[in-house]
């Protein structure tokens, strides 16, 4: 009876010891996928649209209609003073604008 319960409680301890275990590597891996995200977002010159949109103010007036986020930066409607509505698009890498 002694025998069966010392191995029911070292398979217990191991079972616990394993989970354990395995709970510790994926919480490594997302601190590292974390970790990654933020080095990514501190090599973009353009984190937010509202700096994409403060960028591009600065190089065209207007009021400004819209923001759309695209792979690579952001697209920004801008209605000039002329009354015409045109496009820029902001590199969220180097932050360079582009008029569309």
């Amino acid at each position: 009876m002694k025998f069966g319960l010392t191995l029911a409680l070292i398979a217990c301890l191991f079972a616990s010891f394993c989970s354990t275990a395995g709970n510790d590597r994926r919480d490594d891996r997302n601190q590292s996928r974390n970790q990654e995200a933020k080095n990514e977002q501190r090599r973009l010159v353009v984190n937010n649209p509202d700096q994409a949109v403060a960028i591009a103010q600065r190089q065209f007036q207007g009021k400004v209609l819209s923001v759309q986020s695209s792979g690579a930066g952001y697209r920004i409607k801008i209605l000039n003073n002329d009354g015409q509505v045109f496009s820029v698009s902001v590199d969220a890498a180097t932050g360079r604008v582009s008029r569309k």
